[in-house]
Parts: structure tokens; C-alpha cells; sequence
């Protein structure tokens, strides 16, 4: 990767990343200490938490601790050997395509197109190699670099039971074994670790989640009853959460409580939470919410195991979001075990009417949150964009003043003036110029955010947690001169794919993969493509990532059904130039096609903002599509309109006219 060389972006040669990356060096060197010490040859070092969450609290963010990378999914592994990879006679992995890639250093990271430039600059290039994980798999660079009798660690409590075991098996012909550890490693080299404070749980009103609580239970335990299980337990915070209709303050992004339940086909639930959370005023509260249950600490997981095996009874479980420690401690136990989807998922994924009407109103709101930074940003550059001649240097200063971070807490305030606004839903990407290239950028990491006035375009991917729901919405906006043909091109391509997932209509059964080549074609025909998933699910004041179902050819063989809310958000990202990407939330709605008679589904969009139509090559657009962006921008003015001021209506009108 070419890393960037303006002023504002992270720069690998500057005093204070060699100080940091020989921080990581340090603690590298105190991992292996403890490596040597329990004979482990390698360590794999998840990014997760014994949820299995994709959101952390801070004293979980291992993988960040230990390599500086703070991408959201990604896998690292570190020899104890520093030296290894430098003995080998052939320093080489075959990739999935059967080429050789080869090797520098003896620890190496994972992930995915999403983080793969993000994750080279966050990392030391002398202490970590960066592969994308289609690319090279983790279990081929353990096996090329350790070849056979070697012993690799990992913490089975951060890892799922399905990934472990594929790990595993894929281990097992060379004789290297994977070690399930007492305790997590880098827990025990943490010495300033965050502490960890509980946040007490909260009711989630029924006039919000549209579904008591006891009518949630009483449709697991059926499921149960039907499948002549006794009892399922469920890894997933947001699951529990969605079942007990209650809600926190636990992770940042996410408001959940993180806990386990699980749940009778009797309908009783053992709820194993952090105790502290529940005070004890406020438990006839809770008992009148969600019914009579018990309340069980959060670490007496295995005496609920013990008690299971004593009774002999038989368990429901999701391999792929209960980590591997449970399992295996199910299966040692000799529980009868009977392995499927997590049985709140799908429920939890088709919103019931009320919980609709919320997402619905949540985004209004957010629109006009979005249209008021949208026409404040714009009243900032116009005279930047649209000037003859050098702007005066009083003007410039104050364009230049605003910064990523800056612009990313003014959006913020205008949130925050919403009502039942709770906190941003996830860490907002506000990316100028090439920083927009890192799909999941996060100008935080940066010492000293990419300022205003240098860039043509600007990206700003951000969303809410309010109380009726959970928004996502990225824009891509002109902020300054300097705009090409080429930009405007690949901008209206990756308009024309978003448009044609909100124009087709499928029939029931259609699984989120098979639409995903929609969003892509315009850019295919031009031989390009973009390395993330075209659309995933959003919870219902949850995560703004939900499954199971998504748009994409590798994750989307869930079928989409009524209810669901999925975003729409196909892109284009030039490396060190700039990065394009255009997303809405919609919901899948059932359709009636009168002249056949025939009953579809289809995306209806409930996010209402303007896309910025000076960055359209209008050309490229058939009539089709420049109806139905006009009509879309038409809503746009009928929703948030009346609660703009004069001078951002103008803007609004200017935003939405009929190209």
C-alpha cells in the first residue's frame, strides 16, 4: 500500500508513531514472555468479547491493545519465535489463489475489505503483516510458518464454537494443536487496563418494542416445545436484550446490557447478568416488566452447565454466536446439544408494526438533523467551490478551521437537539480526500484530523441510537474545487446501483445475495467493483449491524422478509485519492402488482436526505432513474421542511431540484 503523504494523514515516518509502535513492541515482547512460559509456539488473538460482539467496551479491545489496529473485525496471531519467519528457507503462503505471497514478520493480522489500508496504517509494518482474510487464511499461515508439532493458544471464551472448530480441524493434519488458555493473555500483560464500571439496566417501554416481554418468551419456549428441547441458552447481549425488552449503557454505540439468559421450554428464564446493574429498588419494576424470572451472576455460567447435566437436560444452541468455552463445555458434560440459529434472530430481525412506526419517525428526525448539517457545511464552502478567483485569507482560515473532527461534532449537535436522540450509533466516519478511500475511517486514530478546504469531496457515514430506533446514513457531498469528470462518473454509478435495489421488486423466498449484483453492475460494466457488502440489517434501537440477513454474495443467504430493515450502501474507494458511497435504510415492505396479480417485495426507503445532485453526471442516468430521484428528492422536502429555518429551506429547495 502507498501511504498517503498530506499533512493531515497519519504519517508512518513521524516521532510519535515510532514511540508507539515500540510501546507495542514492549508489550509483544511481555506476551511472549508468558508464551514461552505456558510452552505455545503461537497465539490467536481475537477481536471480540465472550458475547461474541462485534461493539466492545474499552477494557475489551485487546486486539487494539496489542497492535494498535481498532477496526471492528479482525483476527491477529504472533509467533513466540520472533525469529522465525526469518529461518524459514522460503519466506512464502500460498494465497486462495494459489500464489505466493510472502512473508516479513512473524506476527500477522486478518481482515477483511473493509479495514485492509486501514489496518496497514494502524499497525507496524516491522512487527505485523496484513492480509486480507479471503486472501490468506489464517489456518494456511499457521501452517506454512509452524509446519507441524506445535502448540497455538487461544482464549476459547472470544471465539465462536463454529470458528474454533473449523480452526481446529484445518489445524489437526499437521499436528498443531490449538490450546484452549485459563485465562486471556492479553488480560494478564494489561497493566492499565480500563476499569470496567456497570451501567444500570433499563426498561425499554412496551410502547416502544410494539411486543411484551412474556409474549417474547412464550414464542421461544414454543419453538422449544416443537422441537422437544428443554431449555436454549443465548450468548448474544443484544438478544437478551431484545427478549427482556431492556436496554443499557454497557458499550459505547450500543445500548445493551451485556448479559446472558437462558431460556425453559416452560417458559422460565435464569437471567446471568452483572448484579450491579439491577438495583435492588427498582427489581419489582423489572418483575412487572418482563415477568417473574431469576437473576443469576454473570460468571456462574458453568453452574448452570452442572445443573443441566444433572438433570440430563437437552439444550438448543447457535454455534456461530456462543463462544467456544460454553460448547465445549456442554459437550464435555455429555448434554444432548442440538445446534441452530440463535432463536431470537430472526424475530428480532422482522420489526412488528410498532417497532416499524419508530424507525420510521427516529428517521425523520435524523433527516432533518442530517439536512441541517448538510446546508450548514454547504453555506461554509460555497464560496470555496464556487469562486473565480483565490479566496481572501480571512475566508480561507476560517474554511481550513473545520476539520474532520470538527465537522463530525457539529453533526453531532444537531442530533443531540433531537428528542429521544441517545448517542451516535456508531463511531462517525467523517473522511475528506483520500481518508474516504478507508472505508471504515475513523479520524479519531489520526493526531491531527484532515482539515476542510484541500478536497473536492467529503464522506460522512454516521447514524443515531434514539428511543423509537437506530439510524445509519452515509452522504457523499462537494466541499471544494478540484472536482473531475472521473469523480462525477463513479459517484452517478454507485447512484445508479442504490437506485436499483429501491426500484426492484422480488418474490418471497429471495435471499439479500441474489439482489447484490444489482448494486454492482453499473460499476461492473466499468471494471470496477468495491470490497465490502452491498446492505446488512439494523436492530431496533440495537446494533446498527443485525442479522442474519444481509445484501452481499458472501453473507446473504438469509431470505429477506417483511419487517426487515437493511441498508442500502454500495461505494467506490480510489486508494490515496478519494471515496465515493451513497447509503439509505429501507424496509422490506410486501408490494401488490395489480396487473398480475402477484404478490412482491421491495425496498422502501425511510431515510429522506438529499444526494448531492452536482456531483451526478446527469447523462448517465436513464429517465427511469432521474423520475424516481426526483420524486425521492420531493419527499425529502415534504418531510423535513417544516423544520428547517428560511435560510435552510433555500438550501433544501437548491438540494432537491429536479434534475
Amino acid at each position: 500500500m502507498n501511504e498517503y503523504n498530506t499533512a493531515n494523514t497519519y504519517n508512518k515516518n513521524s516521532q510519535d508513531v515510532y514511540e508507539a509502535d515500540s510501546t507495542r513492541l514492549a508489550r509483544v515482547d511481555r506476551l511472549r514472555k508468558m508464551m514461552r512460559h505456558l510452552n505455545l509456539d503461537a497465539l490467536i488473538i481475537t477481536r471480540t468479547d465472550e458475547h461474541l460482539s462485534e461493539y466492545l467496551s474499552p477494557d475489551r479491545e485487546r486486539l487494539a491493545y496489542i497492535t494498535g489496529f481498532t477496526g471492528s473485525a479482525g483476527t491477529a496471531v504472533i509467533l513466540e519465535n520472533e525469529h522465525l519467519v526469518d529461518r524459514l528457507k522460503d519466506h512464502s503462503v500460498k494465497n486462495s489463489a494459489n500464489r505466493e505471497i510472502f512473508l516479513k514478520n512473524s506476527a500477522a493480522i486478518f481482515v477483511d475489505g473493509r479495514y485492509t489500508i486501514q489496518a496497514k496504517i494502524q499497525t507496524s509494518p516491522t512487527m505485523f503483516d496484513v492480509f486480507h482474510f479471503t486472501t490468506v487464511k489464517l489456518e494456511d499461515w499457521l501452517i506454512t510458518v509452524l509446519g507441524s508439532n506445535a502448540r497455538i493458544g487461544i482464549d476459547p471464551k472470544c471465539i465462536s464454537y463454529n470458528r474454533f472448530t473449523s480452526i481446529k480441524s484445518a489445524l489437526a493434519p499437521y499436528q498443531l494443536e490449538l490450546i484452549s488458555t485459563e485465562t486471556n493473555l492479553i488480560d494478564d500483560i494489561w497493566n492499565d487496563k480500563p476499569k470496567y464500571e456497570p451501567s444500570p439496566a433499563l426498561i425499554f417501554e412496551d410502547h416502544y418494542n410494539g411486543n411484551p416481554s412474556i409474549e417474547k418468551r412464550h414464542l421461544i419456549a414454543q419453538i422449544l416445545k416443537e422441537k422437544n428441547i428443554d431449555v436454549t441458552i443465548i450468548s448474544s447481549s443484544e438478544s437478551v436484550n431484545w427478549l427482556l425488552n431492556i436496554r443499557g449503557r454497557d458499550i459505547p454505540n450500543l445500548p445493551v446490557v451485556k448479559c446472558f439468559a437462558a431460556v425453559y421450554s416452560c417458559e422460565e428464564i435464569e437471567w446471568f447478568v452483572d448484579l450491579r446493574k439491577i438495583p435492588e429498588n427498582r427489581i419489582s419494576d423489572f418483575q412487572h416488566h418482563f415477568g417473574n424470572i431469576t437473576y443469576m451472576e454473570e460468571d456462574k455460567l458453568e453452574d448452570l452447565i452442572n445443573r443441566l447435566a444433572k438433570h440430563k437436560y437437552s439444550v438448543y444452541i447457535d454455534e456461530t454466536s456462543t463462544n467456544a468455552w460454553i460448547i465445549e463445555k456442554l459437550k464435555k458434560s455429555g448434554i444432548p446439544l442440538t445446534f441452530g440459529p440463535d432463536l431470537c434472530e430472526y424475530p428480532k430481525a422482522c420489526k412488528n408494526p410498532t417497532e416499524l412506526k419508530g424507525m420510521k419517525r427516529c428517521h425523520h428526525k435524523d433527516a432533518v438533523a442530517m439536512c441541517r448539517f448538510l446546508s450548514w457545511l454547504d453555506h461554509l464552502t460555497e464560496n470555496l467551490i464556487n469562486a473565480s478567483s483565490e479566496l481572501k485569507p480571512q475566508a480561507l482560515e476560517i474554511i481550513k478551521a473545520q476539520n474532520e473532527a470538527t465537522l463530525s461534532n457539529q453533526l453531532l449537535k444537531f442530533r443531540e437537539e433531537q428528542d429521544g436522540f441517545i448517542e451516535t450509533s456508531f463511531d462517525t466516519i467523517s473522511a475528506l480526500g483520500p481518508n474516504a478511500a478507508i472505508i471504515h475511517y475513523n479520524h479519531v486514530n489520526l493526531n491531527k484530523p484532515r482539515a476542510l478546504g484541500q478536497d473536492p469531496l467529503y464522506l460522512v457515514d454516521s447514524g443515531g441510537q434514539y428511543n423509537e430506533g437506530t439510524t445509519d446514513i452515509t452522504r457523499t457531498v462537494l466541499v471544494g474545487p478540484g472536482l473531475t469528470d472521473e469523480m462525477k462518473e463513479r459517484f452517478t454509478l454507485v447512484l445508479k446501483g442504490m437506485i436499483a435495489l429501491h426500484q426492484v421488486r422480488f418474490p418471497k423466498g429471495t435471499f439479500g445475495g441474489a439482489l447484490d449484483v444489482l448494486a454492482r453492475a453499473p460499476l461492473w460494466q466499468k471494471g470496477l467493483n468495491y470490497d465490502h457488502g452491498t446492505g446488512h440489517g439494523v436492530g431496533h434501537c440495537l446494533n446498527v449491524h443485525e442479522g442474519p440477513q444481509a445484501i452481499s454474495y458472501r453473507y446473504g443467504q438469509t431470505p429477506l422478509a417483511p419487517g426487515m430493515v437493511t441498508s442500502v450502501e454500495p461505494g467506490y474507494y480510489k486508494e490515496n485519492e478519494y471515496g465515493i458511497r451513497c447509503e439509505n435504510l429501507c424496509v422490506v415492505e410486501t408490494v401488490h402488482d395489480t396487473q398480475n396479480q402477484a404478490e412482491m417485495l421491495a425496498f422502501l426507503p425511510i431515510t429522506y436526505v438529499p444526494f448531492d445532485i452536482r456531483l451526478i453526471k446527469k447523462e448517465l442516468l436513464t429517465d427511469d432513474e432521474r423520475t424516481w430521484l426526483n420524486n425521492y428528492h420531493l419527499k425529502v422536502r415534504e418531510i423535513v421542511r417544516e423544520h428547517l429555518s428560511d435560510l435552510e429551506i433555500n438550501w433544501l429547495l437548491k438540494a432537491t431540484a429536479a434534475i
